[in-house]
């Protein structure tokens, strides 16, 4: 509150639009809003520079009915492709001033179809290969049978849209899952526009997707999503109504249990006191940089 009215009219405007918009419906038109949003809270953040977004030319009906054929049987979801009609893809950057220095710190990225490639779901030895069911982290009564990666420019591990067993003649809607570095895939979202809000929420900050995993997000990047998102921006991403799941499944470790208001985006006070340290080494850099 206080670094809002410090930055005046504009940065409280940016700050509730980009709120207000990102826990509000779920409607692919409002998938450029999200982005737009973001971008404008984004520039209004102190030390905040190079916001930048990558679109390129649309993808024709074509060539999403070529993937799908070359995929058979597997559908993309209705807003992937209402994306591809505008843009074959999405991409936004941003940098942060850090000792007088920019460095890159937040990118979401959406793959553009030609890298919605299939990956591979059991990623342990052969000869030390566990069940595939082992591998989830919530449970399911099907399997997973395909995997199309998402997100090429992830680092910390694999976005991918997940299809299941379906039944003959039932409409296949893919899941968006997220697969750590251990080999362990972790539910995101039951659709694409919901991840792609849960993207943009998070500002595309580094391990954002670790927040979704029974290890967490590191220190470091929790004291960035402290520093850098809203201050009251601690709604639960993993409740039922947000993320598309049904919270009496169980988890392959145990219950299913919504995240805690800490891990939702509630810093603890040593966290919080730690993420004002970066911030302060983040304004003086800012300082230096100008």
């Amino acid at each position: 509150d206080s670094f809002l009215r410090r930055r005046g009219a504009g940065a409280r405007a940016a700050f509730v639009r980009f709120v207000s918009l990102v826990l509000g419906g779920v409607g692919r038109r409002r998938m450029d809003q999200y982005t737009q949003a973001a971008a404008a809270y984004l520039r209004s953040k102190r030390g905040v520079t190079s916001v930048s977004a990558e679109t390129s030319t649309a993808v024709s009906e074509l060539e999403i009915a070529n993937w799908e054929s070359q995929n058979l049987p597997h559908e993309l979801p209705e807003e992937y492709k209402a994306l591809l009609r505008n843009s074959n893809g999405f991409r936004l950057t941003w940098d942060l001033i850090f000792r007088g220095e920019p460095i890159q710190l937040g990118e979401m990225c959406i793959n553009p179809l030609r890298d919605v490639k299939k990956v591979q779901l059991n990623v342990s030895v052969k000869d030390d290969r566990e069940p595939l069911e082992k591998c989830l982290n919530v449970r399911r009564s099907k399997l997973p049978v395909a995997a199309f990666s998402l997100d090429k420019h992830c680092k910390c591990g694999v976005v991918a849209l997940v299809y299941f067993r379906r039944e003959m003649g039932s409409k296949e809607a893919p899941e968006v899952w997220f697969q750590d570095l251990s080999g362990r895939w972790n539910f995101l979202s039951s659709t694409f526009i919901v991840y792609f809000r849960m993207m943009v929420a998070h500002l595309g900050l580094p391990n954002w997707q670790y927040r979704f995993t029974e290890y967490g997000m590191d220190p470091i990047s929790k004291q960035w999503f402290f520093l850098i998102s809203p201050d009251k921006f601690t709604f639960d991403l993993n409740s039922q109504n947000v993320r598309g799941e049904k919270m009496g499944n169980a988890s392959a470790g145990g219950t299913n249990r919504p995240v805690s208001k800490v891990t939702a985006g509630g810093p603890t006070p040593k966290l919080k006191s730690a993420a004002k340290g970066v911030s302060s080494r983040v304004d003086s850099g800012f300082r230096r940089g100008r």
